[in-house]
């Protein structure tokens, strides 16, 4: 045998070898996919549950896409359950509540009138 029929026969082995790896990479990848798949529909599952728990099942879909959509946001917050609850704390209209960029004239003050 020449070296170049060994050579070729070395390629061959190498070839073979990394189309098995392949093969063993994509059947790994499928398997990691198929859990990440059931994990997030357990996950849905879990949230619907919540969802209808809370009684929000009673709201069109409409709705509870406006709903989630103002609920967004609170993803990126540090602790989005304490913001969320000090927001509804204060839509309580309470005296005294500070709505930054909004104010109203002191009583008995006459609003303001553009110039120009």
């Amino acid at each position: 045998m020449t070296r170049a029929e060994r050579l070729d026969r070395a390629a061959a082995r190498a070839k073979a070898q990394l189309e098995a790896q392949r093969k063993a990479l994509a059947q790994i990848q499928a398997a990691q996919h198929d859990e990440e798949r059931k994990a997030l529909t357990k996950r849905r599952l879990l949230v619907g549950t919540l969802v209808e728990q809370a009684g929000l099942f009673a709201l069109d879909d409409t709705t509870i896409a406006a709903l989630f959509a103002l609920l967004a946001p609170l993803v990126h917050v540090p602790d989005p359950v304490a913001v969320l609850d000090a927001v509804l704390s204060e839509v309580d209209g309470s005296p005294g509540t500070v709505v930054p960029g909004y104010a109203l004239p002191a009583e008995g003050v006459a609003p303001a009138v553009p110039v120009g």
